[in-house]
């Protein structure tokens, strides 16, 4: 009895959202671990001792020592079990070992051993064998280890069934397979086997190669429950800098207790030194924001009550408030804010949280959410791009969504010079940035009917046209001309847009008026002698 009343019912506590893992069941469904034992080391026979974790047994085959229930978490042990050169029969069942520098259980030279219903985890190794023979693990949880099972030096005739392997560095190791990784066609469960299970039997159709497991399961047979002891657990929760969990008004707090003998009464709780109340349903926390006191205890079905505990809370019910800068260049108008590539975009915390961290999230366009730490800018076609974002406090109040529109313009405006009117207006209809210069006077939308050139003055000068096609000194000026010609011809493409310069002495032969001679008679300057 006293055993029992040193490790009376105990409650934890849990908040929405977070995992709190309490005491239960282990394997099999035998007891729930008495409490927490020191490391325990047996030598030889004789020290199977109740000192040494054994409830019962004579060693036996039909009686064998049974060491249960126990949790063995000490800080820095090399070892969670240690047996050492028996030959007795034992069992150890349902108990929890975790956190060992070494080994979970260590075996040397040891027979007729049997470790069933067990969670081995967090350890360098879970179970180590040396030079042992004739032993049995079945129904155990192994993970998270560096090594899961290991047979070394001489040891042979071990058999290791229907055990959960999960997520260890190396799930075994037995370099001259003089052990048994299954019986009766049922293997163990590895957490990195590749194979499937075309019958869908739940084993796979393939072995699992690294250990000879010719029927490896295909779920796990065991689960972790990854089993905590008497006492509060946390996780997931946003914690203030004092330890204190943040939480709001709208979060429910959950007491929950196990007793592993005559089973739970009641549990009793209060709030910054209030009354005492019977626990039935959520808590949730009212007042001003700030710092409050949580106070409980477990009460068996004999009357026994476990010490009462307490855990500090911080109540922050204020929503962030988050506002958005958007930095040069920048250029607003009735259509929107423009953006370049360039402008960097602020999100800033007008009000943060009371207590703990307020984390800012945004995303663009839709796509996936992301924190947001530092400045960001928009990257993408040219265009509207919609930006949303909200904050977040400690105690996960959120602020509403907000969202905003920007336009996006990297593209720099296009200048040029207007040569003429059709193609001022292709410009200007297919690029509305584009800027028009026009050289000399304005010119009119419309478009100049075609005429000879002049023709009123040139058509005295007819019967002087050959000299003046012949003669080289009438050719020469052309090279003038061809310099005011850009000047004089920008306007308009049109010949009658050239303003009459005395411009007939250089008439080419496609604007003569008349026929003065055949064709074949006009030399150009080239063609001179």
């Amino acid at each position: 009895m006293g055993r029992k009343v040193a490790s009376a019912a105990a409650a934890t506590i849990a908040v929405v959202l977070s995992v709190v893992l309490v005491g239960g069941q282990v394997g099999s469904g035998g007891f729930l671990w008495w409490g927490n034992h020191e490391p325990i080391y047996i030598y030889g026979n004789d020290a199977f001792t109740v000192e040494n974790g054994v409830f019962s047994g004579s060693g036996t085959q039909e009686d064998p020592y049974i060491i249960e229930g126990w949790r063995i978490d000490h800080p820095n042990a090399d070892y969670g079990i240690y047996i050492d050169h028996t030959t007795a029969y034992f069992i150890i069942r349902d108990c929890v070992i975790e956190g060992t520098t070494q080994a979970g259980i260590y075996f040397n030279t040891v027979e007729n051993g049997c470790i069933k219903d067990t969670q081995i985890g967090l350890s360098d190794t879970a179970v180590y064998f040396l030079d042992s023979t004739h032993n049995v693990l079945q129904r155990n949880v192994i993970a998270e280890c560096k090594y899961g099972v290991v047979m070394a030096a001489y040891s042979r005739e071990n058999i290791v069934t229907g055990n959960s392997f999960l997520d260890n560095g190396l799930n075994g190791h037995d370099p001259h397979r003089r052990n048994a990784w299954m019986l009766e066609c049922v293997g163990n469960y590895w957490s990195d086997y590749v194979g499937y299970d075309g019958n869908e039997d739940g084993i796979g159709d393939i072995p699992y190669y690294a250990l000879n497991d010719k029927y490896p399961l295909m779920s796990p047979p065991v689960e972790w429950t990854r089993v905590a002891p008497a006492g509060l657990t946390y996780a997931g929760n946003h914690v203030a800098p004092d330890g204190s969990l943040v939480v709001s008004s709208e979060t429910p707090i959950s007491l929950s207790a196990m007793d592993p003998g005559s089973g739970l009464a009641e549990i009793q709780y209060s709030i910054d030194g209030g009354p005492w109340t019977v626990y039935t349903s959520p808590i949730y926390l009212v007042g001003e924001d700030g710092p409050q006191k949580l106070t409980y205890y477990g009460i068996d079905q004999l009357g026994n009550a476990e010490m009462q505990r307490t855990v500090s809370f911080m109540l922050d019910n204020h929503p962030p408030i988050t506002q958005i800068e958007i930095g040069e260049p920048k250029y607003e108008d009735s259509r929107g804010t423009w953006v370049t590539s360039k402008s960097e975009i602020t999100l800033t915390l007008v009000q943060a949280s009371t207590y703990g961290t307020t984390q800012t999230f945004y995303r663009i366009d839709g796509r996936g959410w992301q924190r947001y730490n530092r400045p960001f800018t928009i990257h993408g076609a040219d265009g509207p791009h919609q930006i949303s974002y909200y904050s977040m406090n400690a105690s996960g109040v959120v602020e509403d969504l907000k969202t905003i529109i920007v336009i996006k313009d990297d593209a720099p405006p296009s200048t040029r010079g207007a040569q003429s009117s059709a193609a001022s207006s292709t410009a200007t209809s297919s690029n509305l940035n584009s800027v028009q210069v026009q050289v000399g006077a304005p010119t009119t939308e419309e478009t100049p009917t075609p005429t000879q050139p002049v023709a009123t003055q040139s058509e005295p000068d007819v019967e002087e046209t050959p000299p003046v096609v012949v003669q080289p000194e009438v050719v020469e000026p052309t090279p003038v001309d061809d310099e005011s010609a850009p000047e004089v011809e920008e306007p308009t493409p049109e010949p009658d847009a050239v303003e009459p310069e005395e411009a007939a002495p250089v008439q080419t032969e496609s604007e003569l008026p008349v026929q003065p001679a055949p064709e074949g008679s006009v030399q150009s300057p080239s063609e001179t002698p």
